[in-house]
């Protein structure tokens, strides 16, 4: 068993490392660290063999700072985690619209911000997938880079992989934050989520085993609050949405006043820099043996979720309560290919998406991000300003054409770098249609 972490250096692979560490089913995997940053790969790769040290599970690791080294080794798996200047680019995805009076929550997933990421992250993400479907079309391939359905949409078109599955840990977000609201623990809840990636919806909630949403009910009359946006939502529809309040809040045009403050633009996105680097910190104080096994054991609260599907493929058949796969009839309603995500079982057979039936006005709030979703991606893949002026348009976060499409200019000049598929023409091309 061969697995490539792509992009090492991201925070997502000390977990798959340790979950590796701790199963009997994916111990002696062949473990390939590649990133382009030779200092945190090298960090990585410590982080590793420490972790294989202290759980007494020697991990067979190498390291490349190129993906076509995995040409002379072969792969089975891969996970994909790559971002280039994540926390500089995403100031200005959120910042230029702003500046234009387009109120989008984050600016990383949805509005013109997500739309601005996509283009950037999807060439990107397909040049790996190149390599990995010139190794292995049969490869098993996870992507956790954001904005992640739309990622995993390209690499389902425009790669030549056939079992591509996008991966995120909202739904373990939203059990967290019903676990502090309930006060129960987290394995005490469960629930059947679906929808779309960062906007789905509880289905079957159940707490301590007993029906959990007249328990939501009671405890939310004396919690008005917790998650005002979500709370609404829930009143409205009858479900309660995932992950959270602004990652929801990204595909709403209502959303910008009833998210908190600090949850919200850049007081958030300078959060997340910061608990990104706290991590960091931790493992440095791992490798200096100043951080027993017991506490990073508690630091390490659930598995990492490809390594889990991997153990189900491998032989310890499970349920994965989330993965996002292309649509095939698993939710009634949204269009074929869309990206969703929803619940499968994975076993040896390999991945098998459950079916989910959610109410016709959800679907009708779906429907919109779907079309996005894949406009933005084939934008991305072909490299097509028609398609781009398209998802400008239909973003519900954008509350004027005109704003819209010159944020969307501004946003890919300072960019262009970072686009291979566009150049100064292109750009030309929507300031022509703003003045048309």
């Amino acid at each position: 068993m061969r697995i490539a972490f792509i992009g090492a250096g991201s925070i997502f692979t000390p977990l798959a490392l340790y979950t590796v560490a701790n199963s009997d089913v994916l111990a002696d995997a062949e473990i390939y660290l590649i990133d382009v940053d030779g200092e945190r790969l090298k960090f990585i790769e410590a982080v590793g063999r420490k972790i294989g040290r202290i759980f007494k599970k020697e991990l067979k690791i190498q390291a490349f700072t190129d993906v076509k080294n995995l040409q002379n080794v072969g792969i089975d798996y891969a996970v994909i985690s790559v971002e280039k200047e994540r926390y500089k680019r995403w100031h200005l995805d959120f910042e230029i619209p702003h500046k234009y009076g387009i109120k989008q929550v984050l600016g990383e997933n949805g509005g013109i911000g997500g739309l601005s990421h996509t283009l950037r992250v999807v060439p990107l993400v397909l040049s790996i997938a190149e390599v990995i479907g010139d190794i292995n079309k049969d490869a098993y391939t996870f992507i956790y880079s954001n904005p992640e359905p739309r990622v995993t949409y390209a690499v389902n078109n425009y790669a030549k992989l056939k079992n591509v599955y996008g991966l995120c840990t909202g739904y373990l977000e939203r059990k967290e934050s019903l676990a502090t609201l309930l006060n129960v623990k987290e394995n005490e809840i469960t629930f059947t989520a679906a929808g779309l990636n960062h906007f789905t919806w509880l289905k079957e909630l159940s707490v301590k085993g007993k029906d959990g949403y007249p328990i939501l009910d009671e405890v939310l009359k004396k919690s008005p609050s917790f998650e005002p946006l979500s709370q609404l939502l829930y009143k409205i529809y009858g479900l309660l949405p995932s992950p959270s309040d602004n990652h929801i809040g990204e595909y709403l045009p209502f959303a910008w006043e009833l998210v908190p403050e600090e949850k919200k633009g850049l007081k958030w996105i300078e959060r997340t820099r910061k608990e990104g680097e706290e991590v960091r910190k931790l493992l440095r104080l791992f490798l200096k043996g100043l951080v027993p096994k017991l506490a990073f054991n508690k630091f390490i609260k659930n598995p990492d979720v490809a390594m889990s599907i991997v153990e189900g493929l491998e032989g310890k058949e499970k349920l994965q309560e989330a993965i996002n796969v292309p649509n095939d009839g698993h939710i009634n309603g949204l269009p074929k290919s869309t990206i969703v995500e929803v619940p499968a079982k994975t076993s040896p057979k390999g991945v098998k998406p459950l079916r989910v039936e959610l109410p016709r006005e959800i679907i009708a709030l779906l429907r919109t991000q779907a079309e996005i979703q894949k406009l933005s991606a084939e934008a991305a893949g072909e490299g097509s300003i028609e398609k781009v002026a398209k998802a400008v348009l239909l973003d519900p976060v954008v509350n004027n054409a005109e704003n819209g499409l010159r944020a969307m200019a501004e946003l890919m000049k300072v960019h262009l770098d970072m686009l291979p598929q566009f150049d100064e023409r292109d750009i030309e091309e929507i300031e022509r249609i703003i003045k048309s």
